[in-house]
């Protein structure tokens, strides 16, 4: 007997003809964000000179390359292509693309002036979120650097330190980042071959302009930046506590010559504090240390030799050295927080072969990646403490359609959306801010 079941065939056919439908609905709250914030109209007073031809405004081509960079777009010709999506052009009220060339050619015209423009604008938005929070008078700046390296002859770009492809060209940035928001408030873009602390104390005294003086810090940074110029700047701060590792020749020697304690429930730990003068410095400073005993051997020895692990800092907090230690070690979260303005924001990633325009693009990762952060903390904690690719996976590359009924336009999404609550509450937040 004949098997009379057979398999249902499939008749659907496929076609690129559907009109309206955009793959970036998280794309609206955001630019509502930043449209709250002020940052859209700061955007658009840079001070670029443009020619009588410049079909548009460097607000809304500033706004189109932090958008692309916040839904996922990690190259200039992707952000054209995000310039034809229906939503974007609705938004930014643009009827064609933005072409690569336009966007490339408009950022070649940053200068020195521009990009401190740019850094100036995200010390003012950090201020606005961090009053809507609610100061509560102390945070936390890391202090860090980071090497990207490039594959090319871009300017500014040279060799130095590079643990990810010896020998290769790169970038060597400076970065800080506060804690309560988790913000990068300033970066620098420098030339690879520079050494960590390399105009450190002015990237400190520009950090310190754009935070006020109302606000105590404790600082942070590993032995990088040991360095007395910028602990002195630190110093000369009200309300500044600092914590940084120590890096110095014979430091080895230096210890062990000391006096140790004992730590109470720590079996091999012991720890130490001292006043020290490091040579060219004016001062002695404070120094506290910790070692953690790795071998002991006694044979063929008339004493048992031990060997150390050592950890060693300056300070000018009045506390244990356990204490201290952990303090400091509570600042690894940074690495994570470098790993997402590179790697989740292509900061470096975007690069012409000229150095304003890069260190330009490199700040668009950074504001990208705040005015993320930023949106989160103040509308949806969970969703703040999530990774921005967890995020943008969810939120911003969401899929919708674009319907005009009379004068309104509606962007229609998928009814059944797992994550619809949150993300309409993330929306209803963001309509619902209000800033001073």
């Amino acid at each position: 007997m004949k098997n009379k079941s057979k398999e249902k065939k499939l008749h659907i056919k496929t076609s690129f003809t559907a009109g309206k439908i955009t793959n970036y609905s998280g794309a609206l709250p955001a630019y509502k964000f930043m449209k709250k914030l002020g940052l859209v109209e700061l955007l658009g007073n840079l001070s670029l000179s443009l020619g009588q031809n410049a079909k548009y405004s460097t607000g809304k081509l500033l706004s189109l390359v932090i958008l692309g960079i916040v839904s996922g777009l990690n190259r200039i010709a992707k952000i054209e292509s995000f310039s034809r999506d229906p939503l974007i052009q609705e938004m930014l009220s643009i009827r064609d693309k933005i072409d690569e060339d336009t966007i490339a050619n408009r950022f070649k015209k940053f200068g020195m002036k521009q990009t401190n423009e740019l850094m100036e604008m995200t010390g003012k938005m950090s201020l606005k979120v961090r009053k809507k929070l609610g100061e509560q008078g102390g945070d936390i700046l890391d202090l860090d650097s980071t090497v990207r390296t490039v594959y090319g002859n871009q300017e500014g770009t040279g060799k130095g330190y590079n643990p990810h492809k010896k020998g290769a060209r790169s970038y060597h940035p400076l970065m800080g980042f506060l804690n309560s928001t988790r913000e990068c408030l300033l970066s620098w873009l420098r030339p690879g071959d520079a050494y960590t602390s390399n105009n450190a104390p002015e990237f400190m005294k520009q950090i310190f302009s754009m935070l006020g003086t109302s606000i105590s810090l404790l600082v942070r940074g590993d032995s990088g930046f040991f360095d007395n110029q910028l602990i002195k700047v630190i110093e000369a701060r009200r309300h500044t506590a600092y914590i940084i590792k120590v890096k110095m020749r014979n430091l080895t020697k230096l210890l062990s010559g000391k006096d140790w304690e004992k730590i109470p429930f720590m079996a091999g730990w012991e720890m130490t504090e001292f006043y020290h003068k490091s040579a060219g410095w004016q001062k002695s400073r404070k120094f506290v240390a910790l070692r953690r005993k790795t071998k002991e051997t006694k044979e063929g020895r008339l004493f048992t030799h031990i060997e150390y692990d050592y950890f060693c800092y300056v300070t000018n907090i009045n506390d244990s050295p356990l204490l201290i230690h952990k303090m400091y070690g509570d600042r690894g979260t940074c690495e994570n927080w470098i790993e997402a303005v590179k790697n989740q924001m292509f900061a470096g990633s975007i690069l012409t072969d000229n150095f304003w325009a890069n260190e330009a693009f490199w700040m668009m990762s950074v504001i990208a990646y705040n005015v993320s952060l930023w949106m989160r903390v103040l509308t949806d904690e969970k969703s703040w403490q999530e990774e921005p690719n967890t995020f943008r996976s969810w939120f911003t590359q969401l899929a919708g359609k674009m319907v005009h009924s009379g004068r309104q336009v509606y962007l229609k999404m998928y009814e059944a959306y797992h994550y619809k609550e949150r993300w309409r509450k993330i929306e209803d937040r963001v309509d619902n801010l209000q800033f001073a």
